[in-house]
């Protein structure tokens, strides 16, 4: 017997969107909050209305992750496929539990440099479960752009500082050739 997959899948995608999980919308886009104060050649502009088609919670199948997807994009976000065949997103949490760092952002308001960051006019990020100094980077180099930037920057200047500084004392003969002498209380003590 030859089942319909197509109406399956469809039955279970219908059965998928009747029960997602509702997600507030992104953005912070407020009733009544002006827009534009106005000017000479533009009248002021206020937000009095906000219509979307909604948006709902998704997880993918193998990592547990969850995300916001408009429920416009939602038959077709659920009918996508790994390269096994089986689906990626449902709306229904699996019972796989993401994988989650205790590593924050670069720019987090706890980071060891914000007060450094903040002198610079840096944003504060909430990003604090990044999982290896590798993710730091990377979510670094990819959500903060500029502030990447201006942070590698710095941090090549003060390199090139330090090697000046030492070729400085190398020629004068000021460097320090050897380590100092370590010498141990432990004889004292008996």
């Amino acid at each position: 017997m030859v089942q319909d997959t197509t109406t399956e899948n469809t039955t279970m995608n219908e059965e998928m969107v009747r029960d997602t999980e509702e997600a507030d919308e992104p953005g912070d886009m407020a009733r009544n909050r002006i827009e534009h104060k106005g000017d000479d050649t533009v009248p002021p502009m206020v937000a009095i209305k906000m219509e979307s088609a909604g948006y709902v919670y998704i997880y993918n199948q193998k990592t547990g992750d969850r995300s916001k997807c408009n429920n416009n994009m939602l038959p077709r976000k659920l009918q996508l496929k790994d390269n096994d065949g089986r689906f990626v997103f449902t709306t229904i949490k699996p019972k796989v539990t993401p994988q989650v760092g205790t590593l924050p952002c670069m720019l987090h308001e706890k980071a060891p440099n914000r007060q450094h960051y903040d002198d610079m006019g840096f944003p504060v990020c909430p990003k604090d479960n990044l999982l290896s100094s590798f993710h730091v980077r990377r979510h670094m180099q990819k959500r903060h752009k500029v502030e990447w930037s201006a942070i590698e920057e710095e941090r090549i200047e003060r390199e090139k500082q330090e090697d000046r500084e030492f070729q400085r004392q190398l020629v004068m003969g000021k460097a320090e050739k050897k380590p100092p002498l370590y010498v141990s209380d432990k004889d004292k003590k008996k």
